[in-house]
């Protein structure tokens, strides 16, 4: 049986997602996705409590169109 789990998943842009969706949907590490929250690769989420943040379903479509044309554009 094949798990959803590893594999990327659709985006609703008018949701909002915590730090471990985020980090499926570009496959990437979770460690990986908050490092591009720091150090503006990302945005910084919305904190919505104490221990948790979240991010804009459109911002995450935006900003995976972002990255794919600037590795088009380096030839990648």
């Amino acid at each position: 049986m094949l798990d959803n789990v590893s594999h990327p998943q659709s985006i609703n842009p008018s949701a909002m997602y915590r730090a471990r969706d985020c980090a499926r949907f570009y496959s990437i590490g979770l460690s990986t996705w908050w490092h591009w929250a720091k150090t503006g690769k990302a945005k910084r989420g919305t904190k919505i409590g104490p221990k948790t943040t979240v991010w804009d379903g459109a911002y995450l479509l935006e900003l995976k169109q972002k990255l794919m044309t600037e590795t088009e554009s380096r030839g990648g």
